[in-house]
């Protein structure tokens, strides 16, 4: 006798169930689309009152300082009016 294999140990382990499920029962996309978009949408209206002063500081912040830097990038046409 060289031992006891793997699976055939002479200690028994009681009252712990271990639970698997087969990977060809797992649905992968059950109710993605009847719960998960309605969700998206609910989610998304939920949350628009908070995010929509921020966004409207981004923007305008955004268009401001587009601007302003392009003003500040602007050539004077006087520095260049002797050149030939």
């Amino acid at each position: 006798m060289g031992g006891a294999e793997f699976g055939k140990l002479p200690i028994r382990i009681r009252r712990i169930v271990h639970y698997t499920l087969s990977s060809m029962e797992q649905r992968f996309w059950a109710k993605s689309v009847s719960h998960g978009i309605p969700n998206l949408f609910w989610r998304t209206l939920r949350i628009l009152p908070e995010m929509t002063p921020a966004m409207i500081v981004m923007i305008w912040t955004y268009k401001w300082s587009t601007a302003e830097h392009r003003k500040i990038n602007r050539k004077d046409p006087r520095l260049y009016e002797n050149d030939t």
